[in-house]
């Protein structure tokens, strides 16, 4: 899958490069259109060979950044979900509920969609590849904050539950669960709010610092999602 990707994301590079020359397509690209490489100065662009499209991708391959961050935000949505099955019983606002709801249906794909991508680009089978799991960041909020070491190989980067801004302290979530009707409401916008900041402060450093094209969309997609969410939160509270 992976390799499918980046030949693709390589495919996009090289034919972002060159200028459309309105002329007759290969007979060969009936399945689609050619990947173009670029000509000299003067010469048109000519169909890229697949070395030229291997040699494109060779440098989209994922690094710790990419690692750091899909670990990091598979236990910030878990903490989301956590807030959004409170809302379930607790909350007053149909509107709300209505957001409460949205955010579980995608963040829990999304999860799904991180391990994926770990277990595909991180975890193995050999002596020294991490353990499944390896990679998964400490869940108490009282912890010292350091990191895993899970046998095997451990996981290639350091995995900090301190690293994950705007998570809900437990009594934070002990509070929300206490609560009920347009008390609860409130605490939920605010506690929402400022973990959906968190979660878009760590896939903006990802999209800056990141590599791999499957790391970076899914770090758009939350950056673009979640501000959405917030703007609704806003609007609900202000009406």
């Amino acid at each position: 899958m992976r390799n499918r990707v980046l030949a693709a994301a390589a495919a996009v590079l090289l034919a972002g490069l060159t200028a459309c020359t309105g002329g007759d397509q290969p007979a060969d690209s009936a399945d689609g259109p050619p990947v173009l490489a670029p000509g000299a100065p003067g010469e048109s662009a000519s169909p890229a060979s697949q070395q030229q499209i291997d040699a494109a991708a060779e440098g989209l391959e994922h690094n710790k950044a990419d690692i750091s961050y899909v670990a990091l935000m598979i236990g910030h949505h878990e903490q989301a979900l956590v807030m959004t099955d409170l809302a379930k019983e607790r909350m007053k606002s149909s509107d709300l509920k209505k957001i409460a709801d949205r955010i579980e249906t995608s963040q829990g794909p999304e999860i799904e969609a991180m391990e994926a991508w770990l277990e595909e680009n991180v975890y193995g089978s050999g002596a020294n590849d991490p353990a499944p799991g390896a990679c998964a960041p400490e869940h108490g909020h009282h912890g010292d904050g350091g990191g895993h070491d899970h046998g095997k190989g451990g996981c290639p980067v350091e995995v900090n539950h301190a690293d994950m801004a705007g998570m809900a302290s437990q009594e934070e979530l002990d509070a929300l669960e206490a609560a009920e009707g347009a008390e609860f409401d409130t605490m939920f916008v605010d506690l929402m709010t400022t973990h959906h900041e968190g979660a878009i402060t760590m896939a903006e450093e990802a999209v800056l610092e990141g590599k791999d094209p499957v790391v970076l969309r899914m770090a758009n997609d939350v950056i673009a999602e979640q501000t959405a969410d917030i703007n609704r939160m806003d609007e609900v509270l202000d009406g």
